[in-house]
């Protein structure tokens, strides 16, 4: 199977490109802004440049990782965040119907209110914030466009090795490491899920050429914020990747959601029922206490 990861240096893309590779097929990666050896830049506003790739890689799949994902950045800038989540990725989904190359896009459990959580594939989104309305109108626009035989994985609260480290885990570390004090939403419940289980569902599923909305997440449970937050401390400390302080400082201030007065809205409970993939797919996720993967190349 030949694969196009679009956005192969962020966190997600950089452990499909690997369990891609793992499995032997042909593939390649793109950048934006952020170059890693061996991937090809490619700026999606440029039609152009995006099917000048297309036509010369003729992958099998491509899969769109990229994106804006900086929510209350999206809240400040909504055309911004429409453009690269939707606009994007659909004129994307466009060129590939017309080459005859099968499309898996990247989605979010934020399209849901977060009300009534745990969500299943079949719930109704409900988006709250520019973010999660940006994902959801691609999600319907690639449908559409593809006549609803895209692949579009829903994930939660992602987490891994990544070259610009900013996913939760290595921001725990980080302040653990430089003794800071980070304040945790106390009311915000998803599933931690380790990127290297999210690439092995989804290859998986795209070798079997899979389609529709399907839930990748770690679990089978879902944690708070600030349960995640100390499962990342204690692991760390054990592993010996910050020191053991001094004093019984938890290394975290909790405060509800409303009381961080964030710009965007989040929805409370964004945490997925993941039977669908299991069923087909059955895997033992790995714990957020597994920080090896942080060391070395995703396994």
């Amino acid at each position: 199977m030949r694969t196009l990861i679009i956005g192969a240096s962020g966190l997600v893309g950089s452990h499909l490109l690997a369990e891609a590779t793992a499995r032997g097929g042909r593939t390649q990666g793109t950048y934006r802004n952020f170059p890693v050896d061996g991937l090809v830049r490619l700026d999606l506003a440029d039609g152009a440049a995006m099917q000048s790739v297309l036509k010369s890689f003729r992958p099998d799949w491509v899969v769109h990782a990229a994106g804006w994902s900086w929510v209350d950045g999206c809240e400040q800038d909504p055309t911004r965040a429409f453009g690269e989540n939707c606009d994007q990725p659909a004129a994307l989904a466009r060129q590939c119907r017309d080459l005859g190359i099968r499309f898996a896009y990247l989605s979010t459990t934020y399209v849901f209110d977060g009300k009534c959580g745990p969500y299943s594939e079949t719930d109704v989104p409900n988006p709250i914030n520019i973010y999660s309305k940006s994902k959801w109108a691609a999600e319907q626009a690639i449908q559409e466009i593809l006549e609803g035989q895209a692949l579009i994985p829903r994930v939660v609260w992602v987490w891994g090795r990544e070259a610009q480290e900013k996913n939760f885990v290595h921001q725990v570390i980080r302040a653990l490491r430089e003794s800071r004090t980070l304040t945790i939403p106390s009311d915000q419940v998803g599933n931690p899920t380790w990127g290297g289980d999210l690439a092995w569902w989804m290859l998986g599923l795209m070798e079997r050429g899979v389609t529709g909305v399907w839930n990748l997440a770690g679990g089978p449970d879902s944690c708070t914020r600030e349960e995640w937050f100390c499962q990342i401390r204690d692991a760390a400390r054990v592993a010996g990747l910050v020191p053991v302080p001094h004093s019984d400082s938890p290394g975290y201030v909790a405060a509800t959601t409303a009381e961080m007065g964030q710009m965007a809205s989040r929805p409370l409970h964004a945490g997925v029922l993941t039977g669908k993939v299991v069923n087909i797919l059955p895997r033992m996720t790995r714990p957020s206490s597994a920080l090896d993967c942080l060391r070395f190349p995703p396994a």
